[in-house]
């Protein structure tokens, strides 16, 4: 892992170099990049082709995190994708999901929680952890086989509200039947056998779930 190259992407500098310092003394990392913009962060992957890529989904208040995650997936051989996010809505994670993000850490972690998820990640394991958890990383848990389509990610984030079929089609405006089919192609295309081994594996736990529709970064 000594010679493993990060690109860290955030519009907040002081949190970059907070990133930065961490990687470089526990997280095995030889040289640490920045970018601030998605324009930068691209720049960077195409010039220095990182190791892992870890990136903010809000970034100048626009939704360029799941751009940029998309790009590491098609452009960067191998490359780990970690989102750290301050939002981690059903909605959020959805898109985190779909734009092949390998792990997802809320910015409430800690950084040894951030870390371990670094090193896991880089391993080839996958960690999940939204605001609030407690409970060990959930490694290797979300299985992520192929891209969905923009309904599907939508739907998905309805999913993780635990909202029921009829609900789901009642607010996009579908027939029940059809909100059916999508959530068993969803299902499918993660790897799942249920809703309820989806919600556990993404670390929804019972209580409210914060559901504001689909993700659109902050107005």
């Amino acid at each position: 892992m000594h010679c493993v190259t990060t690109l860290v992407v955030d519009d907040q500098p002081v949190l970059r170099y907070a990133l930065r310092q961490l990687l470089l003394d526990y997280a095995g990392v030889r040289a640490v990049t920045e970018a601030g913009t998605e324009r930068e962060a691209l720049r960077q992957c195409e010039k220095n082709h990182p190791d892992m890529v870890i990136t903010e989904l809000s970034i100048a208040g626009k939704p360029a995190g799941a751009a940029i995650c998309q790009y590491a997936r098609e452009h960067l051989d191998r490359a780990a994708v970690l989102v750290f996010a301050g939002d981690s809505s059903p909605a959020a994670v959805a898109t985190a999901l779909n734009a092949g993000a390998d792990s997802f850490v809320h910015k409430s972690a800690s950084g040894t929680r951030l870390m371990a998820a670094v090193r896991s990640t880089l391993a080839g394991g996958r960690v999940w952890v939204p605001a609030g958890e407690t409970a060990p990383l959930l490694t290797g848990a979300v299985p992520y086989a192929s891209v969905m389509t923009k309904r599907e990610e939508d739907i998905l984030a309805l999913m993780l509200c635990r909202w029921s079929n009829d609900e789901i089609a009642g607010e996009l405006h579908l027939a029940r039947q059809t909100v059916k089919n999508y959530a068993s192609r969803i299902l499918h295309k993660l790897g799942f056998s249920s809703r309820r081994e989806l919600v556990h594996a993404l670390g929804f736990r019972a209580g409210p779930v914060r559901c504001d529709g689909p993700y659109r970064g902050p107005e």
